[in-house]
């Protein structure tokens, strides 16, 4: 029987990034340093916050592009899936993705208009590769009991690709992996989601 990678290598990917967003942004809302000082910061921050958001997105985009893929092979075994026979606590499941959906539709353009007098236009597809990622991990259970391809549930929205569109997805799967650039990913978001 087929064996496959539950992570294809994301997670060497993102290992560079060492804060998330939300770690990032919550260490600067809660410093108690004077709003000039607090200006001057998110200057700074506000690059690094849009490059490390686009990389926390990209990733769950990766995550449903693997499992589009995956869906492909009928009935693969994985390899090494963590959340295997572990318990899915539906409270905290979703707790990055909600972040990341708030940030982007209301607190970082707020924040930017108010400290830095820029603004923040989001991209769209952000939120639904985040609403989609939610549903995709609410259908399998935090992957708990995902044992071989077959397992996978895939939300409704989400296309079939044709075989060659699913070479595609695994070529620039491979292509972000070897650059360790999940952000080339959205060079196929077309092919599940547009």
């Amino acid at each position: 029987m087929q064996t496959v990678l539950f992570d294809p290598g994301y997670s060497d990917c993102i290992l560079g990034v060492s804060d998330n967003v939300e770690f990032m942004y919550s260490a600067f809302v809660q410093s108690s340093m004077p709003l000039k000082q607090k200006k001057f910061q998110f200057s700074i921050l506000f690059p690094k916050l849009k490059k490390m958001l686009s990389q926390n997105v990209s990733f769950y985009l990766g995550c449903l592009l693997w499992a589009v893929y995956l869906k492909s092979l009928k009935n693969a075994v994985f390899e090494n899936n963590p959340c295997l026979d572990t318990e899915f606590d539906e409270q905290t499941a979703y707790d990055e993705t909600n972040f990341l959906i708030d940030f982007i539709n209301d607190k970082f353009n707020k924040d930017a208009k108010y400290y830095i007098n820029a603004t923040y236009k989001k991209d769209e597809r952000y939120i639904t590769v985040l609403k989609t990622y939610n549903e995709f991990l609410k259908l399998n259970e935090g992957f708990k009991n995902v044992k071989t391809t077959a397992d996978i549930n895939l939300p409704s929205n989400l296309k079939v690709p044709s075989t060659g569109e699913l070479k595609t997805i695994k070529q620039k799967i491979d292509e972000a992996i070897s650059l360790k650039d999940l952000t080339k990913l959205f060079d196929v978001y077309e092919l599940i989601l547009g």
